[in-house]
């Protein structure tokens, strides 16, 4: 999540009251009526009341009257947004498409030894649901296709190798 400037990691135990871990340290989180929550740091009796705005992920909170804006993802989601952020390539660097984000392989739609025009799509990468056609960067030829249909990819993971023309 992303509060002003400020970019944090916060983990979601299912223990009951449930923990909110953020940058490591532990939050106990008791919800109030109003949607408001008690919040306080494990192990400590002081607690502030945090008021979000009701969304499913909040984009606001108050506390203590002052009102902040959130940007809260999860971390699918914050994978999601760094690849399309990329654009449509799958984070191509060179002739390297890479998986913009864990998912698995539904097609393969170019072999080694392929010519590629720029914007030629080369593989269907399925992530949450949504298929993401990943496409050349650059004209050229297939050097290499080092997935297959059906197998799971994690972002990063190198897909299709392109030498450029």
């Amino acid at each position: 999540m992303r509060v002003g400037e400020r970019e944090l990691v916060a983990r979601v135990t299912a223990s009951d009251p449930p923990v909110v871990i953020v940058d490591g340290v532990a939050h106990e989180v008791t919800a109030i009526a109003g949607g408001r929550s008690h919040v306080r740091v494990q192990g400590e009796t002081a607690q502030r009341i945090v008021n979000l705005d009701g969304q499913g992920l909040p984009t606001s909170a108050a506390i203590g009257g002052v009102a902040v804006a959130l940007d809260v993802r999860t971390a699918q989601a914050a994978a999601r947004d760094a690849a399309l952020a990329a654009g449509r390539t799958g984070g191509a660097g060179g002739g390297l498409v890479k998986a913009p984000m864990p998912g698995r392989v539904v097609r393969v739609l170019v072999s080694a030894g392929q010519s590629v025009e720029r914007g030629t799509p080369l593989v269907i990468v399925e992530a949450m649901k949504m298929e993401n056609e990943l496409l050349a960067t650059t004209a050229g030829v297939v050097k290499a296709v080092h997935v297959g249909e059906g197998v799971a990819v994690d972002a990063g993971q190198a897909l299709v190798e392109l030498d450029p023309s």
